[in-house]
């Protein structure tokens, strides 16, 4: 059963993509950071934040195709880790990031839509 409509499978997948973005370059970033090896516990703090959010990310994208329940519940697992994900990197510019675009997540994919059968 669909619980999203076209138009919100539309916007979350646009979100969910920068979401994926994001992770990506804080991947990038943590190997720069562990290569360097002078800060080794930010650089594997930055590569599990960076792990959680692609991993999250990508299977609510993925799910997204058949806009069921599932899909709901794994878009809210991320816009969450996106909070938490956003305290676990602060001191840079992603930490106002990252929780901005994961209440714009919870937004999007908590509050009712018309859905036709």
């Amino acid at each position: 059963m669909r619980v999203y409509s076209e138009d919100r499978v539309r916007r979350l997948r646009m979100v969910l993509g920068i979401v994926l973005a994001i992770g990506v370059l804080i991947a990038v970033f943590a190997a720069f950071i562990l290569v360097d090896g002078e800060h080794r516990a930010a650089g594997t703090l930055a590569m599990v934040v960076a792990g959680l959010l692609l991993g999250s990310g990508g299977s609510a994208f993925r799910l997204l195709a058949d806009a069921g329940r599932s899909a709901k519940i794994a878009t809210v697992v991320t816009g969450a880790l996106c909070l938490v994900s956003g305290l676990a990197l602060a001191g840079s510019w992603l930490a106002l990031l990252l929780p901005l675009l994961g209440l714009g997540l919870l937004f999007l994919a908590l509050i009712p839509d018309e859905v036709d059968a």
